[in-house]
């Protein structure tokens, strides 16, 4: 292993190296600050049930913040875990609601394959990540088939290729993210701008109110919502972004732009596709473990189609650079 890999894993001292992370670090605590204004502000357009939720979700903000900065600001080595830890939270949220838990094999590949994505982006061995998915998606149509239980086999076959590529192959990518070496203020970006989307889509839409984005699926979500949600994480990205990514080609205007706007829309469908597995499924919340969000998967819906999208957005425009070491331990 050499210095510059050490250091970038474990070093915490390193944390403030580049500038643009205390700054992110210091935005994602505006929520709480917004927070009592917002209360004050909109009292007399939001209900009283609102006002609780309101209040109940920023004290799952003293939560969700520190949970966040730790592991990026530790060293690669705790992002990864923490992402790990997220990923099977996930999974065991899902698998409960879907009834997947039931299959205790195909849990256990699914499993399996994500600790196998998570050391990958550990010895950043591209390989591995990108062989983990086809081979655990095999494992889990083949071993299943292998039960010679056809009744249900494409139900608890699907489920299993559908968990896995969500918590173990989207998520993952947040630890590979990590092999950056100035990882640190790019995945404080995306999990700001996530932070930030949420709260913009949430106050707009209680306040603002309007049409429903998707009535079907969630009557909570608004139009307009959606909108400030958008152009919250553009204003984030354009105006964060060229100290975030200074000295690549992600620094420009145009880049950073397009990478707010597939942000934007990823973390709109995430919320979309956990509201819509609610909705079939006949739940209204996942879990109670953070005030005022449910569970880690009703907080962290967005992150998990917004994960991949922002590393290949910022792999595409020029804004990554995981080339070396590869392999760190198996190398």
């Amino acid at each position: 292993m050499t210095d510059a890999a050490r250091d970038r894993l474990i070093n915490p001292l390193s944390a403030f190296t580049h500038p643009a992370t205390l700054i992110l670090l210091g935005l994602a605590l505006v929520p709480l600050v917004l927070g009592p204004v917002f209360l004050r502000v909109a009292r007399k357009r939001i209900t009283t049930q609102t006002r609780h939720d309101a209040r109940r979700r920023a004290r799952g903000w003293l939560m969700v913040v520190p949970a966040m900065a730790a592991p990026v600001l530790l060293g690669a080595v705790w992002v990864i875990v923490g992402a790990a830890a997220l990923s099977a939270l996930c999974f065991r949220d899902f698998a409960r609601v879907t009834g997947l838990f039931r299959e205790k094999l195909i849990c256990y590949v699914v499993l399996l394959g994500m600790a196998v994505i998570q050391f990958a982006a550990l010895d950043n061995y591209p390989g591995l990540f990108a062989a983990a998915f086809p081979l655990t998606i095999a494992c889990v149509a083949g071993f299943a088939a292998a039960q010679d239980r056809p009744k249900g086999y494409l139900q608890r076959t699907a489920l299993g290729i559908v968990a896995f590529a969500l918590f173990g192959s989207c998520l993952g990518h947040l630890s590979y993210l990590a092999n950056d070496p100035n990882y640190r203020p790019k995945l404080a970006l995306v999990l700001v701008a996530v932070g930030f989307w949420d709260v913009a889509r949430y106050v707009v839409g209680k306040t603002v109110r309007g049409r429903q984005l998707a009535p079907h699926t969630t009557p909570d979500r608004t139009v307009a919502g959606s909108v400030a949600g958008a152009v919250v994480v553009l204003l984030l990205v354009y105006s964060v972004g060229p100290l975030v990514f200074a000295g690549t080609d992600l620094e420009h205007p145009l880049p950073l732009l397009t990478l707010g706007v597939l942000l934007a829309v990823a973390a709109q469908l995430g919320d979309l596709m956990l509201a819509s597995i609610k909705r079939d499924t006949g739940v209204e919340t996942l879990d109670n473990v953070i005030p005022g969000h449910g569970g880690v998967l009703d907080r962290f819906d967005s992150l998990i189609l917004v994960a991949p999208v922002a590393y290949h957005g910022m792999s595409f425009f020029g804004g990554l650079n995981v080339g070396a070491p590869f392999r760190i331990f198996t190398g």
